[in-house]
């Protein structure tokens, strides 16, 4: 047999068949997605359907296809019961043997076509009454959360009663009196990290709540203020012996810093908000504080080495003596803070704001700072050496003799309102960058000396001007303006 012998015939029935077919399973795709009524702003028929039937996570082509072959199976079995039962009313009365088992078999197809069709029948009943036995489940889980959670936010304010001696003259006696109870409140905390860990969706909830809690305590708690001394001997050691004010605090904030890690958790951003809140002493490190609130916080003598503090607001907080070695502050708002004796060295400060902050003594060797703005900055006495400052602006910052920028990288930094007189910054240091005639080099010499850099302009320029001319001296090094990393 060859080839030419194999003669595939389709009938003009069997054609209308896959026709059909083909229609059946994929047009209603198609009309699945019809908006419900003729509105758009409504959702489609079929997911109303799967909505009210708690089928949602179906797909509404297949929904339809599900339904229509229930359909169709309903129908044959109605028609063929009826048709079994006409049958039998019409049959005569059964006189041979052959025609009582006719007679018989008739009757045990009318009772297999019953019990079928009540299957089929009761199948969307079933599947809307699951429905409901799983919505009233859910309410009940979502319900006992609840009181889960409820119950440890009224432990975040417990309190116990002792009694304490009292002298009065010559009598003793004991008074009751009502104090925090600091073990169950952490004990609450606790609780509230687990049950996040059990619902991450309450992680929100959580953040808030703990917030609020550790700034409110903190108005109760005062910050100790920094000492007004110029040794720097004793503010450092001042700010290794600070402790937090209480264990439930730092506890709160710990959790705060363990949320993000959960799995499930979204981004918390903004909903950490510990703006103005006492911090002292707290050990925060390898915690993550990504885009939280930190303004005004007191963070004094704070552990926060190797944290997660990208996109964070640290503006105006107080960080004397702070240690934040090697901690990711990509992107964070340090503007006006106070960082005089902190430990910043190999921290990841690339596009960090550090304008007008005060960064007096402060260890930043390694530190990743390209791109940073340093406008107004206190510098004197830092500890730049080996930092990476590659087109930071250093515009209004301070220097002196004690400022330490030893094998500091500054290609493509920018320099306006600058005084280097008395700084250690070297020739090839300032051959990197870009300048005007407001800089000032070392030596007190100006845009007229022979040691002025060639590409650096010999007039005061705008900030406008400054900013347009410094990016196209990037550009003529081949640094990308914005990603000089």
């Amino acid at each position: 047999m060859t080839v030419d012998d194999i003669i595939f015939e389709i009938s003009q029935r069997n054609l209308i068949g896959i026709a059909l077919l083909i229609a059946f399973l994929f047009v209603p795709i198609g009309i699945s997605l019809l908006p419900y009524k003729g509105d758009p702003a409504k959702p489609p028929l079929f997911d109303r359907l799967q909505a009210r039937m708690g089928l949602s996570g179906l797909n509404s082509g297949l929904l339809f296809v599900a339904i229509a072959i229930w359909a169709i199976i309903f129908v044959s079995l109605v028609l063929g019961l009826l048709g079994v039962i006409w049958s039998f009313i019409l049959s005569p009365i059964p006189q041979g043997q052959a025609q009582i088992w006719d007679w018989r078999f008739s009757l045990a197809k009318m009772a297999a076509l019953t019990a079928t069709l009540g299957a089929v029948v009761a199948l969307p009943f079933t599947l809307i009454r699951l429905t409901f036995t799983r919505t009233q489940t859910e309410t009940a889980v979502e319900a006992l959360f609840n009181d889960k959670i409820n119950a440890a936010v009224e432990d975040l304010y417990a309190q116990r009663q002792i009694s304490v001696p009292v002298t009065d003259g010559e009598k003793q006696s004991h008074e009751s009196i009502w104090q925090d109870d600091v073990t169950r409140r952490n004990g609450a905390i606790d609780r509230l990290e687990g049950l996040v860990q059990e619902s991450p969706t309450s992680a929100e909830r959580v953040a808030r709540m703990l917030s609020v809690y550790v700034r409110e305590l903190s108005q109760e708690y005062k910050p100790i203020p920094t000492p007004e001394t110029t040794d720097r001997e004793n503010l450092r050691r001042w700010a290794r012996e600070l402790k937090p004010a209480r264990s439930d605090m730092q506890n709160a904030v710990q959790v705060l810093g363990r949320l993000q890690s959960i799995s499930g958790v979204t981004e918390l951003a903004g909903l950490v908000d510990l703006s103005g809140a006492n911090l002292q002493g707290f050990d925060l490190s390898q915690l993550s504080f990504e885009k939280s609130n930190f303004s005004g916080a007191k963070l004094q003598g704070a552990n926060l080495g190797r944290a997660q503090l990208q996109g964070a607001d640290l503006g105006w907080a107080q960080l004397q003596g702070a240690h934040l070695r090697r901690a990711q502050l990509q992107g964070a708002n340090l503007g006006w803070a106070k960082l005089q004796e902190a430990n910043l060295s190999w921290a990841q400060l690339q596009g960090a704001n550090l304008g007008w902050a005060k960064l007096q003594e402060a260890k930043l060797g390694g530190a990743q700072l390209q791109g940073a703005f340093l406008g107004g900055a206190k510098l004197q006495g830092a500890k730049l050496s080996w930092a990476q400052l590659q087109g930071a602006n250093l515009s209004g910052a301070q220097f002196d003799n004690a400022t330490s920028l030893v094998n500091a990288t500054l290609r493509g930094a920018s320099a306006r309102e600058v005084d280097f007189a008395n700084s250690t910054i070297k020739p090839h240091q300032i051959e990197a960058m870009f300048g005007d005639a407001s800089v000032t080099l070392p030596g007190g010499h100006g845009p007229d000396h022979e040691s002025w850099p060639a590409h650096w302009s010999k007039e005061k320029l705008h900030w406008a001007d400054f900013e347009t001319q410094g990016r196209a001296h990037q550009t003529s090094i081949g640094q990308d303006p914005d990603n000089p990393i």
